[in-house]
């Protein structure tokens, strides 16, 4: 059986399978290269974190600085160099999260850096061999932004990198009379995430942009041996879809056969076996016969 579409899985959360932190470069791969050899993926999208970036702490999460003040350091370079000699499937990239709280800014100097940060990730994304990189564009707690500006810069600085989707995520927004659909219908690249698409109960509305779909978020919970849309995500509301819908819904209805890239909530609440046969299981699920 051949792959339909890729089984990636995001670097964010892996170290939380360990007792190292989060952004102890050396153990993610560890990770990475115990996950492909268990037959449990096809790639990974890396995730750059912010507490890499030897310039300034995290903007768009403060909490997080003190995790910086004692993070190893890398340049751009220097993170491309390490993906290409680790041998490592890196199917996409996902940009430091405060693109788009630096693009949404009043200081000129911030939506410059965030302009930098676009320009950045795109060239990681080259030099790891990626094809998709993901960006959160906008500030999700702003209630006043220029959609057209954010637009207008990808637009300026994407086609400069030419091999590489710059895929915009769904992220919420706060935007006044705006949901994440209205926002991301203006880019030719989309990450879907299921999480926001459930919050927002857009999930069904993205057929109508299925062929500009590059990349997709499988947020999930492993529960036994399966994957779901974590309870607590929605307190007052239940999905109008089940993870399992939602993949049954892409590969089969949509035809689409891009990554399917799964973001683990909380996976040190389970075994490393456990894990591994539910990703086995998810590639299986997404095969089709050789014939």
């Amino acid at each position: 059986m051949t792959p339909k579409n890729p089984i990636s899985i995001s670097t964010a959360p892996l170290n939380r399978l360990s007792d190292r932190p989060y952004y102890d470069l050396d153990n993610t791969l560890t990770l990475m290269q115990r996950l492909l050899d268990a037959g449990a993926a096809d790639g990974f999208e890396f995730q750059n974190l912010a507490e890499w970036d030897a310039r300034c702490p995290p903007q768009s999460e403060p909490g997080r600085a003190p995790a910086w003040e004692i993070s190893p350091r890398y340049t751009i370079n220097e993170l491309a160099t390490i993906l290409r000699d680790s041998g490592m499937p890196i199917l996409s990239i996902h940009a430091n999260r405060d693109v788009g709280m630096c693009l949404c800014s009043d200081k000129v100097a911030d939506v410059a850096r965030g302009k930098q940060l676009i320009h950045e990730s795109l060239a990681l994304a080259e030099g790891a061999g990626a094809s998709v990189c993901v960006f959160h564009l906008w500030d999700t707690w702003k209630e006043h932004f220029a959609p057209q500006f954010l637009q207008d810069t990808l637009d300026e600085i994407a086609p400069q990198h030419p091999r590489v989707k710059a895929a915009v995520e769904n992220v919420p927004t706060h935007l006044s009379g705006t949901t994440p659909f209205d926002l991301i219908q203006a880019y030719p690249w989309i990450t879907l995430d299921l999480r926001w698409a459930a919050l927002y109960d857009e999930f069904d509305k993205f057929a109508s942009l299925k062929d500009r779909i590059a990349n997709v978020h499988l947020s999930g919970q492993l529960n036994g041996s399966s994957w779901a849309l974590a309870p607590e995500w929605f307190p007052s509301q239940k999905p109008t879809f089940t993870f399992d819908s939602a993949v049954d819904t892409l590969c089969t209805l949509w035809a689409y056969t891009g990554p399917l890239t799964l973001e683990m909530y909380r996976p040190s609440s389970n075994t490393w076996e456990n894990i591994v046969a539910a990703m086995q299981a998810l590639k299986l699920k997404t095969s089709v016969k050789e014939t």
